[in-house]
């Protein structure tokens, strides 16, 4: 008894029936859609833009974020020009009571100039020995 099925009927037999694969199909294609259209949007950006993120190199080139910060201190890697700007703070001196004005300088978030590592592997690449131009 162990061994029989519930359905007499194949399983495969109803995988097999047009109407269930069109209807699967119709379920599925709106999150495959946006799957593939944010797959393919993130894929351009990256291959396109001049400078990204860490988070975003390392993880195109499959390398952790340790690995990425000892290519930055070594030179492997480089830093993009970001952003930077000064602004002046008002505080009060908690023992005296003053009131001190502070310049702080903030800088933006750092990010990989990847245009300078595509012509670096550039570079290599003319210079191999393997490669003929």
């Amino acid at each position: 008894m162990h061994t029989e099925n519930a359905n007499s009927q194949n399983a495969f037999d109803l995988v097999q029936s047009q109407d269930f694969i069109a209807n699967v199909a119709a379920i599925l294609m709106p999150a495959i859609s946006e799957a593939v259209n944010d797959a393919v949007n993130k894929a351009v950006t990256l291959a396109t833009s001049p400078t990204m993120s860490k988070q975003d190199f390392a993880s195109a080139n499959r390398i952790s974020l340790s690995v990425l910060e000892k290519w930055i201190a070594n030179g492997v890697v480089l830093l993009a020009p970001t952003p930077s700007f000064t602004y002046t703070q008002n505080r009060t001196n908690r023992k005296t009571g003053e009131v001190v004005e502070t310049t702080m300088t903030k800088h933006g978030n750092p990010l990989i100039n990847v245009a300078a590592w595509r012509e670096k592997n550039r570079q290599q690449a003319i210079k191999c020995r393997y490669i003929k131009p």
